[in-house]
């Protein structure tokens, strides 16, 4: 099944990924951006240019989701801000960026009873600290850090307008994502954007207390999969769903990893940053079982695997940097 599919933040990491996606299974895509002559935009989009409506604006301004939302059949919002630590310092801005901007979609979705599957990108971090491991989806909702609150009240609304109001949304909460164009020239991205660009410039890899923390990563590639599932699911709508990587490992051991596969950069021990501290999980591994029994979804790319496509992929623009 294909269709008429609008993405939110189409620029960004997984937004792109999932706009080259759609494109690739026959969906006709229109893409939303802050600026669609950024080098980083256009770099992220290059494989699917020509093929894909850009819309130049703001995901939050209800003038112009008005004007792409409505006639579509699927919407991915991924435009946001994210960074656990961050999000300490930017209140404000998260819950503008990550809560304000979502409830805009829905209303206009409501307003124009729209049938449009709207596949919301939630978070590992609504959980908090794990009381067990494999984390459930009936886990209890405890949020460390302002940006895994907005999450929660995000997903929450998502859940408010499918119930009350007839919004078809699914929910998929998310492990570590990583794969290729993760990170911008001027700085890396999420653990494992760190982690390879330190290694590619032969830098120090550093593991805050230790690295012994465990922790799922989910290829990029294996998401794009998830979020085309949930989008056409007929059982998927109203649902909430884990979306974790395929096997548990270390921060330690996926650092080593990253110096295995980019043949250079060294592992080194390093205090908690306060700021990094104050959010951190622990141990922290996503029970897949649910996304696996009803939309018949697992992750399938192993670090390893997936490190060296990433690497391969990144690589030249990566040492390019500096």
């Amino acid at each position: 099944m294909s269709g008429r599919a609008l993405v939110l933040g189409a620029g960004g990491f997984l937004g792109s990924h999932v706009a080259r996606g759609l494109v690739d299974a026959g969906w006709d895509v229109a893409g939303l951006v802050r600026d669609p002559f950024d080098p980083l935009v256009r770099e992220r989009l290059e494989i699917v240019a020509g093929e894909i409506e850009l819309v130049a604006g703001d995901a939050g301004d209800v003038a112009v989701l008005e004007r792409i939302a409505p006639g579509v059949d699927a919407v991915f919002p991924f435009a946001g801000q994210s960074g656990a630590a961050r999000s300490m310092e930017r209140v404000l801005d998260d819950l503008s960026a990550n809560v304000a901007a979502q409830v805009a979609l829905l209303e206009v979705l409501r307003r124009h009873a729209s049938p449009a599957r709207v596949v919301f990108p939630g978070s590992r971090l609504q959980y908090g600290l794990a009381r067990n491991l494999p984390v459930e989806e009936d886990h209890p909702l405890e949020p460390l850090s302002a940006y895994g609150l907005s999450k929660t009240v995000a997903e929450r609304y998502h859940r408010f307008y499918h119930d009350i109001h007839g919004v078809q949304s699914v929910c998929l909460r998310i492990s570590i994502p990583y794969g290729p164009h993760q990170g911008r020239p001027d700085r890396a991205f999420g653990i494992v954007g760190t982690m390879l660009e330190a290694a590619a410039h032969d830098e120090p890899l550093l593991l805050y207390g230790g690295g012994g923390q465990l922790r799922d990563f989910v290829h990029v590639d294996d998401l794009v999969e998830l979020f085309l599932i949930a989008a056409v699911h007929p059982d998927a709508a109203g649902r909430v769903f884990n979306a974790g990587g395929p096997t548990r490992c270390s921060l330690r051991e996926m650092a080593e990893t990253v110096v295995n596969v980019v043949g250079r950069g060294r592992l080194e021990d390093a205090d908690w940053p306060a700021d990094a501290a104050a959010v951190e999980t622990g141990d922290f591994v996503l029970c897949h079982e649910r996304v696996e029994r009803e939309l018949g979804w697992r992750p399938g790319l192993e670090l390893e695997e997936g490190l060296a496509m990433t690497w391969s992929a990144v690589a030249d623009e990566v040492i390019a940097r500096r």
